[in-house]
């Protein structure tokens, strides 16, 4: 990101108690080849200790912090014959964005490098990676511990963490963040100061202080709070988009709607519109007539914000995208699952987990991982027919089907309502059954052959298996076939 005024950053960073690793004060040294050093130990500094920018400031007093002044020119070194800048460019890997400012204040020169880490990998200068320990610049691999953590810390860096819009002033951030639906979902009583509304907000990465006088708003803060997501141009295209169809394919459709405002803010009225254009049929509830939806309501939710929690936010260019059909509603999310398809319901894996555990937090689903689950559970209690999971390179779908009875079900559909019931049963600590795949069917007692027909027939796909080699037909209990 552009630095806006060099000046007040460097009186930002002066105001540091100690000097770090990632940040480093001079008074002169213009040694192309230390300077470059130094870039590769500030720059995996900055991943070890999960800092955005590492800094190398020219003009001033090591010990006293006294601004001295430079005679350091970034934009005018030389290394060799070539102009410094582009010969840096071409010995630091992998490419880092980096600033070099040459700027005056009160007749004193001063230069300032920023680097901003890629969190790919350690960053090399001359193909040697490098570290700070203590005050001095070591190889990093003579630090097996040091080198360990930088690697781990480079595959925490998310897509939530990186900078949405930078240099927003206190008004700004509350000009284009909704801070209090914040307030409102979290239960927290919001400060009278914006200071600590402020404060608040930075503690859980909605924002960055950006060492100028500003604040730099994260994705994960306009993903989640944007008054308009049009306003960000990191998640321009991460709109929900809501297309409802007159039949069973995409002929005609009767009405199309895609949400402007950031997930957390916009949730409510987002489900609202989902659930009156679903289907609905007449149920006496406490002798009212009531329109009720097809779909359980709690099914819905999860599903929808499960597509907008595990989508792969660096799939350029789509968003998801929810289908109403008359017959099924289909859910789209961009980035294929990170989990095997058939561990769906019981594995716990997430590509954002900053906005999952902040979608929890603020209660739009259920707890770690309890989402999908908790979907078919319900599903199942509606007697509805199994969801399913489309995968492909560059998206998961789930998809919801509307009411159908069982003889209407395809033999597709009956193997696939025996696996994942299967699969509900062993998470509850439980076997399935004949008995409990009949009870899941809603099918009376005599129909145990079909049952045992749809049982047998997954055993031989070898989708599920027998609790026991052993037991006998009558009683049988069944496991997912990855138990064993």
């Amino acid at each position: 990101m552009a630095t806006q005024n060099p000046q007040n950053l460097l009186n930002r960073l002066l105001k540091e108690p100690t000097e770090t690793t990632w940040l480093e004060f001079k008074e002169n040294n213009d040694n192309p080849d230390k300077i470059g050093k130094w870039i590769s130990a500030c720059a995996n500094a900055a991943i070890l200790e999960g800092q955005s920018r590492a800094f190398l400031i020219y003009g001033i007093e090591n010990q006293t912090r006294q601004k001295v002044g430079t005679t350091v020119r970034f934009n005018t070194m030389k290394k060799g014959g070539e102009n410094f800048i582009n010969w840096i460019n071409r010995m630091i890997t992998p490419s880092l964005m980096m600033e070099f400012l040459d700027f005056e204040e009160a007749d004193k020169q001063f230069s300032i490098l920023v680097i901003e880490p890629t969190y790919d990998r350690p960053v090399k200068f001359s193909g040697v990676e490098y570290i700070r320990v203590g005050e001095n610049i070591k190889e990093l691999g003579d630090f097996p511990d040091h080198e360990r953590a930088i690697w781990l810390a480079t595959g925490k860096r998310k897509f939530e963490n990186s900078i949405s819009l930078p240099h927003q002033s206190v008004e700004q951030v509350f000009e284009k963040l909704d801070v209090d639906i914040y307030y409102k979902l979290s239960g927290e009583e919001k400060p009278q100061k914006n200071e600590e509304v402020i404060r608040r907000l930075s503690l859980y990465g909605l924002i960055i202080d950006d060492m100028e006088g500003g604040y730099d708003i994260t994705n994960l803060g306009a993903i989640l709070f944007a008054r308009d997501i049009g306003a960000f141009p990191s998640i321009t295209t991460k709109s929900v988009r809501v297309i409802k169809y007159t039949g069973t394919d995409k002929r005609e459709s009767s009405g199309e709607i895609e949400g402007k405002r950031g997930y957390a803010v916009g949730f409510a009225g987002l489900m609202q519109y989902v659930i009156k254009a679903v289907p609905s049929e007449e149920k006496y509830i406490k002798g009212i007539r009531t329109m009720v939806p097809v779909y359980p309501e709690t099914a819905i939710r999860e599903v929808i914000a499960n597509a907008l929690i595990h989508q792969d936010f660096l799939v350029s260019g789509a968003g998801p995208v929810i289908e109403i059909y008359s017959d099924r509603i289909e859910v789209t999310n961009p980035g294929n699952s990170l989990i095997e398809i058939d561990r769906m319901i019981d594995e716990r894996r997430s590509r954002n987990e900053k906005l999952a555990s902040t979608m929890r937090f603020l209660g739009f689903c259920e707890e770690r991982g309890g989402g999908l689950d908790k979907a078919l559970i319900e599903i199942e209690a509606s007697n509805l027919p199994t969801f399913d999971f489309e995968p492909s390179e560059t998206s998961m779908r789930i998809v919801l089907f509307g009411p159908k009875k069982f003889n209407k079900l395809s033999k597709e559909e009956k193997q696939r309502a025996c696996f994942y019931h299967c699969v509900l049963r062993w998470m509850k600590k439980d076997y399935m059954s004949n008995t409990t795949l009949r009870e899941r069917f809603s099918l009376p007692s005599e129909e145990y052959q079909i049952v045992s027909a749809i049982i047998s027939e997954s055993v031989k796909k070898e989708r599920i298996v027998p609790a026991d080699a052993d037991q006998g037909n009558r009683y049988a209990k069944y496991v997912p076939y990855w138990v064993k």
